[in-house]
């Protein structure tokens, strides 16, 4: 039996390059893919696959709350994450919102086919480093202005602080993340509360900072 496969990206040259990867293998197929979560959604339910395969920055919906919903849609689905963003911050939230993998874009395909496979047999798949830091209680994050954030925030907040510090305003994080102005804005001064930032000029250059690290 071949695991079904599903790809949610935004970006169409890596959700093709994923097919032909996969689509290569005799132990697996993809069978429906999008660029956008909503569409995404409305497939999963129809193809039933094992495994869906997603970035967690897409256009309309954060990526750890899709996988949230997925997993309160249907409990047995496997997620394997596949994100440019730094493992050491990321992965751990996946994990808690019930992803079962996690591989960085920047490493070797391979690395995702044997994702694939280990998740589908019910394993975890994150680097031995992460996976002993959470098991012993710790965490994976480094000190420093690029910890203090990841440890700080909550999910939305820190989605919100990276789109603060790649240049969004707040009625354009409103449109993409389906909020209103006003809640992002309550979010932004929550997200200056925690990190002990006085002003909004100090929250951008410490969420260029981050982006840029």
């Amino acid at each position: 039996m071949k695991s079904k496969i599903y790809i949610l990206d935004d970006h169409p040259i890596v959700i093709e390059g994923l097919k032909k990867l996969i689509d290569a293998q005799e132990d697996m197929q993809v069978v429906g893919s999008a660029e956008d979560a909503n569409t995404a959604l409305q497939q999963i339910s129809k193809l039933k696959p094992d495994i869906v395969i997603l970035d967690i920055t897409l256009k309309d919906r954060s990526g750890v709350d899709l996988i949230k919903k997925l997993k309160a849609s249907n409990a047995n689905l496997q997620i394997l994450v596949y994100s440019m963003h730094d493992e050491n911050v990321y992965a751990e939230r996946c994990l808690r919102a019930g992803a079962m993998g996690y591989v960085m874009k920047g490493e070797q395909p391979g690395r995702v086919l044997q994702g694939v496979r280990q998740i589908a047999g019910g394993s975890f798949f994150f680097s031995a480093s992460l996976l002993g830091s959470i098991v012993s209680g710790g965490s994976a994050r480094g000190g420093g202005s690029r910890g203090e954030p990841a440890r700080m925030l909550s999910d939305r907040q820190l989605e919100i602080f990276e789109m603060v510090g790649r240049g969004f305003d707040s009625h354009s994080m409103a449109e993409k993340l389906g909020l209103s102005a006003k809640t992002v804005d309550a979010h932004k001064a929550n997200i200056r509360q925690k990190l002990g930032l006085a002003s909004a000029r100090e929250l951008l250059m410490e969420a260029v900072r981050w982006v840029e690290k």
